[in-house]
C-alpha cells in the first residue's frame, strides 16, 4: 500500500544488478518493462538495446497504478489519471543513437484529488480504476472526479478512509470481475487489525468470496484461461482453482509481492522491501533473512525463477508492473518539446488538417516560442529558438532581428553587431535594425557609428521621434567628449 506522502522524494543513486539472461528474454519476448515506484518517484524503463540491459528513469508525481493497452498507457501520478498515446512517428525521430519502435506522450489527465489510485484496465470504452481511499472501483467522469460503479457489500458509506485496502482489480473477457482486499472491513484503516491473513479474492459479478485468510493479496489477472494473483504478505505467486475452490501456489519470491504483469508462460513480479514497522509486522516475509526490491520474472508452467532485476540501492519499492511490447520505448511529460509539438487528429478530422509544409511554415514555430521566451525574460533560451528557426530559413529576417536584440540585452554586444549587420545587408529598409544596432554602438561607447545609425533612420523617417531622441542623446555625448 502506499503512504499518504505527498512530498518531493528525495533523490538517491539508483544501483541495481540483474540475471545473465534478462537481456535474452526480453529481446525474446520483444518487450520493455514499466515499472512504478512511488517512493522514488519514478516510472522506470527496462529493455534491451545492442545486447545489453538498458534502464531509464521518468520523473513523475508519485506514481502508482498503471495499465497499457492499444498503444496507450494510464498511469495514476499524483492526483490524476494521465494518459499517454504511443507516437510512432515520433520515434522514429529520436536522435539519441538508439532504435525506438515507441514514444509515449501524454495526451490527457483526469483530476481525481487525492484517492489512492490503485490498479485499473481499459474495456469497454472505460477505463476501470480502484479507489483505494475511498473502497470502490470507478469509472472516469467528466464532471466528477470519479464515478463510483461497484463497492463491496461490507462497504456501507463511501468515505476518504481507506475501510478495506481495496487494491487489486482485473477483467475476464472484457468484463470487470475480480478484485482483491486487505480485510473485509467499514471502518477506518479497519484491515490493518488482520492484516497478515484477512485479506480475499472476491467475484464483483457475484460478490462471491472466492478465497479469504490470505496474505495481503494484490494483482489479480485472468491470463491463459486461470485466475493469478499474488499473496503479497508471503511474497507468493498462485492461481484459484475454480473447482477446488482453493488456490494452488506456483512460487515464492524474496519481497512483498505487488504489481504483475504476464507474457505467454512468464510471469512479471514486482517485489519491495518491508521493514518490520506497525505496517508489515506479522508478515511471514518479515521473517526472512533478506527481502529484495525489483522485477522477478516465474516460469507459471514450472513454477522457476527464470530471470530477475533486482535494486539494491535508491530504489526499495515496486507498485505496478506493466510489460509493453516494444523492443525500445520512450515516455515523455507534458514539458518535454515533443509534447508541445505533436498531435493527435481524429479521422473525421484530418482531410482539413495540415503539418507545415514549407520552410517558412516549418520555421515559424520556433520564431513564435523565441518571441514567447523572450517576452517571459528567457533570453539564452530564446535565442536558441531563433537559432533553430535560422537553421531551417536562413533568410528569416524577423528570427535574425530578434535574436540580435535579444543578444544585445544580454551584454553580448560583438555578437549582436555581426548579426545586426547581416539583417542591414539584407534589408536596408529595416529601420529596427538601424536602431538596434545604434543602440549596440552606443553601449560599446562608439558615439559617431551610433549618430550615423540614427542619422540613417531619420533620413527614411524624418519624423520618426525615437530616432530624434536617441540622437539628442549620442550628440551631447559627443559634445561633452566622453
Amino acid at each position: 500500500m502506499a503512504e499518504a506522502n505527498t512530498k518531493k522524494p528525495i533523490e538517491q543513486k539508483i544501483d541495481f544488478t540483474y540475471s545473465v539472461n534478462i537481456v535474452e528474454l526480453l529481446k525474446q519476448l520483444k518487450v520493455t518493462i514499466v515499472m512504478s515506484t512511488y517512493q522514488s518517484g519514478k516510472i522506470m524503463l527496462m529493455g534491451a538495446h545492442n545486447n545489453a540491459f538498458d534502464i531509464r528513469y521518468k520523473e513523475f508525481p508519485r506514481p502508482m497504478g498503471m495499465y497499457a493497452k492499444g498503444g496507450k498507457l494510464w498511469a495514476g501520478l499524483g492526483h490524476g489519471i494521465y494518459q499517454f498515446a504511443n507516437f510512432t512517428g515520433v520515434a522514429s525521430t529520436l536522435e539519441d543513437g538508439k532504435t525506438y519502435d515507441a514514444c509515449y506522450l501524454p495526451q490527457s489527465i483526469h483530476f481525481t484529488a487525492d484517492i489512492d489510485i490503485h490498479e485499473m484496465e481499459y474495456c469497454n470504452d472505460e477505463l476501470y480504476f480502484v479507489n483505494t481511499k475511498f473502497s470502490c472501483l470507478c469509472i472516469k467522469n467528466p464532471n466528477s472526479s470519479f464515478k463510483p460503479i461497484w463497492k463491496p457489500p461490507f462497504i456501507t458509506l463511501l468515505q476518504p478512509l481507506d475501510k478495506c485496502h481495496l487494491n487489486g482489480f482485473c477483467t475476464r473477457d472484457g468484463i470487470p470481475r475480480y478484485v482483491t482486499s486487505l480485510g473485509t472491513t467499514d471502518t477506518p484503516l479497519g484491515w490493518r487489525e488482520k492484516k497478515a491473513n484477512g485479506g480475499m479474492l472476491m467475484d464483483i459479478t457475484t460478490n462471491e468470496v472466492l478465497l479469504n485468510d490470505l496474505s495481503m493479496p494484490h494483482s489479480p489477472r485472468w491470463h491463459q484461461e486461470k485466475l493469478y494473483f499474488l499473496e503479497s504478505g508471503k511474497g507468493s505467486i498462485s492461481y484459484y482453482d475454480f473447482k477446488k475452490k482453493k488456490a494452488i501456489e506456483i512460487a515464492t519470491v524474496p519481497g512483498f509481492t505487488r504489481g504483475l504483469d504476464m507474457v505467454g508462460d512468464f510471469a512479471f513480479i514486482g517485489l519491495s522491501k518491508v521493514r518490520e514497522s506497525a505496517t508489515f509486522s506479522g508478515l511471514p516475509i518479515t521473517k526472512l533473512a533478506k527481502r529484495v526490491s525489483g522485477v522477478w520474472v516465474v516460469n507459471i508452467k514450472t513454477g522457476k525463477i527464470v530471470s530477475f532485476v533486482e535494486f539494491t540501492q535508491g530504489a526499495d519499492e515496486v507498485f505496478a508492473i506493466c510489460v509493453v511490447p516494444h523492443t525500445k520505448m520512450e515516455l515523455f511529460d507534458f514539458n518535454n518539446e515533443y509534447s508541445k509539438a505533436n498531435y493527435i487528429i481524429a479521422p473525421e478530422d484530418i482531410e482539413q488538417v495540415r503539418m507545415p509544409e514549407t520552410v517558412i511554415e516549418r520555421a515559424t514555430p520556433h520564431f513564435d516560442k523565441g518571441n514567447d521566451l523572450f517576452n517571459e525574460n528567457k533570453k539564452e533560451e530564446a535565442i536558441e529558438s531563433f537559432k533553430k528557426a535560422l537553421a531551417i530559413q536562413s533568410d528569416f529576417l524577423p528570427a535574425t532581428f530578434n535574436m540580435a536584440v535579444a543578444l544585445g540585452d544580454l551584454g553580448r554586444y560583438d555578437e549582436a553587431f555581426k548579426v545586426l549587420q547581416d539583417v542591414i545587408d539584407k534589408d536596408g529598409s529595416l529601420l529596427e535594425a538601424y536602431d538596434s544596432l545604434g543602440f549596440v554602438y552606443y553601449k560599446k561607447g562608439d558615439f559617431i557609428n551610433a549618430k550615423v545609425q540614427y542619422e540613417k533612420i531619420l533620413a527614411l523617417d524624418p519624423q520618426n521621434e525615437k530616432a530624434k531622441n536617441s540622437l539628442m542623446v549620442v550628440e551631447r555625448e559627443i559634445a561633452s567628449g566622453k
